[in-house]
C-alpha cells in the first residue's frame, strides 16, 4: 500500500481533484502526505514566451507568494479534513531544469510511494504549445503516478 504519497499541486481544478484522490490513498494506507508547488524561474518563464506568445508580467516574488498561498490553502483544506499533511515549495533556478524533474528529485529524497498530480487533459496544439508536466513525469520516472484529469465542463 501507498504511504508515502507526494501530490504535485498547482492550484488548478486537476490539482485539487489529485488532493481528494491522495486523500482516498491515505485513508486507506493510514499514511503520509506530502503537498508540494513548484514555482517557476522568471527567467524560463519568459524564455517559454518567446515559444508561446506569452509573456508573464508578474515578478519572481509574485511567483513564490501565488505558491505560498496555494500551499497554504490546500493544506488548510487537508486539516478541516481531519488530514495531516506536510508542504514544500520548490523554487527552481534560472536555466535549470523542468517542473517535472523539480517533482520527481523531491519524490525520490522523500521516499515517496507513488505521486499524485492533475492534469488538464489537452491535446492538439494547446498540448504542444502549453507541454504537459504529467506526461514529462510519466517518462522520466520509474515510480508509480496516479493522474487525475480535470472534470469536463
Amino acid at each position: 500500500m501507498y504511504e508515502r504519497i507526494l501530490v504535485s499541486i498547482d492550484g488548478s481544478n486537476p490539482s485539487n481533484r489529485a488532493i481528494d484522490e491522495a486523500v482516498k490513498l491515505v485513508a486507506l494506507s493510514h499514511g503520509k502526505i506530502r503537498l508540494v508547488s513548484v514555482v517557476p524561474s522568471l527567467a524560463n518563464a519568459y524564455a517559454a514566451g518567446a515559444y508561446s506568445g506569452f509573456v508573464p508580467m508578474e515578478s519572481q516574488e509574485s511567483f513564490e507568494k501565488e505558491t505560498a498561498e496555494i500551499l497554504a490553502t490546500a493544506h488548510a483544506g487537508l486539516k478541516q479534513r481531519g488530514v495531516d499533511a506536510e508542504t514544500k515549495m520548490i523554487t527552481l533556478e534560472a536555466g535549470t531544469d523542468e517542473i517535472a524533474d523539480a517533482v520527481l528529485r523531491e519524490a525520490q529524497e522523500w521516499n515517496a510511494d507513488v505521486i499524485v498530480l492533475g492534469t488538464h487533459g489537452r491535446r492538439g496544439i494547446n498540448r504542444l504549445l502549453l507541454g504537459s508536466v504529467a506526461e514529462t513525469l510519466v517518462r522520466i520516472t520509474t515510480l508509480p503516478i496516479l493522474l487525475v484529469k480535470a472534470v469536463d465542463k
